[in-house]
């Protein structure tokens, strides 16, 4: 029986246990059933996860078995090896791709439980001297951000509330260095920058395809309904295609409050197929989210809805000054 060597790997600077069968096992052993992981200095790693910890995943690569902190991990996906027929099958899980400045990945199906913790990083809280909202960060590199028109409106002093994973949970940062890159009224969806994104140690959403949404699927909402921040409610689509307004909107059973507009409506696999934006007052479970494909239309064309600073109609929100006193009106 092998005895139990201490082990360092450079690029994820933690200690790992090493046990089991020697180099040549792991030569003879297939990859089928394998996973990547992609940590977030940008570095991979191949094997099979066998166990899960809220803090740790534990990674046996055939002749060693990692133990890597969920807070270094970026993404997880499933191994397919080439020529396999399940490479083929539609719904396979596939890495990140780049899509103008967001990207997409079919992720595995998973509980609420995991899926929310994994993509916690990513929901923000939107900040503004009048009201707060919610959103989601869809570029980590670029530091861009996405909520709804209608929390930024008339607004310019903008901030975000970044949560950033550790080991003894989530850590608050707030980031001032905000601005608007692009807003459409009518969608009610608006593009917002970390100027100085690099600073902060970021998490970004995958946007889902809304061609694969369904009624009955499980979906759940992260954001920040009556300042209540990092709030889960989940549910189901009740419809897909409700219209409201002259535009299409998912009609969910997941709670949404003044507060959520603006944050991401996910699925079971934590890919994005909404914004959620409002709700039908004194109803229960009458909720509605944005479909993902607006979200991508306008992503793609944000130059033609470019924000202008000197637009008469964004700015600074001022309250009104008081009204002058009878007597020193008297006086004049």
């Amino acid at each position: 029986m092998n005895a139990l060597k201490i082990l360092t790997i450079s690029f994820i600077f933690l200690p790992i246990l090493a046990t089991g069968p020697g180099p040549a096992a792991a030569e003879d052993s297939s990859k089928s059933g394998w996973e990547k992981v992609q940590l977030r200095g940008g570095n991979t790693l191949q094997g099979k996860v066998i166990k899960k910890t809220d803090t740790d995943i534990f990674l046996d690569v055939g002749y060693t078995i990692l133990r890597i902190p969920r807070a270094s991990i970026d993404l997880i996906t499933a191994i397919v090896e080439s020529g396999d027929p399940a490479s083929a099958k539609a719904g396979s899980p596939s890495g990140p791709k780049a899509d103008s400045i967001f990207f997409t990945s079919q992720r595995d199906a998973g509980t609420i439980e995991e899926k929310a913790r994994e993509v916690a990083e990513a929901v923000v809280q939107v900040l503004c001297l009048s009201k707060s909202g919610s959103g989601f960060i869809i570029n980590r590199k670029e530091g861009y951000v996405v909520t709804n028109y209608h929390v930024i409106e008339q607004e310019r002093d903008i901030s975000l509330m970044i949560y950033v994973k550790e080991k003894k949970g989530l850590r608050k940062e707030k980031v001032s260095d905000v601005r608007i890159v692009a807003f459409n009224p009518f969608f009610d969806l608006a593009l917002l920058k970390i100027e100085n994104p690099q600073k902060i140690p970021l998490r970004e959403t995958y946007l889902g395809d809304y061609g694969r949404v369904k009624i009955g699927d499980p979906v759940f909402a992260i954001g920040n309904p009556l300042g209540l921040d990092r709030t889960v409610s989940d549910g189901i689509v009740s419809n897909r295609s409700r219209a409201l307004g002259g535009k299409l909107s998912i009609q969910t059973t997941a709670a949404i409050n003044p507060g959520n507009s603006g944050g991401p409506l996910f699925n079971n696999r934590g890919e994005v197929i909404g914004v959620t934006s409002s709700k039908i007052m004194g109803g229960e479970s009458l909720g509605f989210a944005i479909p993902v494909h607006y979200v991508k239309d306008f992503l793609r064309n944000r130059a033609a809805f470019a924000f202008d600073k000197d637009n008469p109609n964004t700015g600074f929100r001022y309250l009104k000054p008081p009204p002058k006193k009878l007597k020193d009106k008297k006086k004049k």
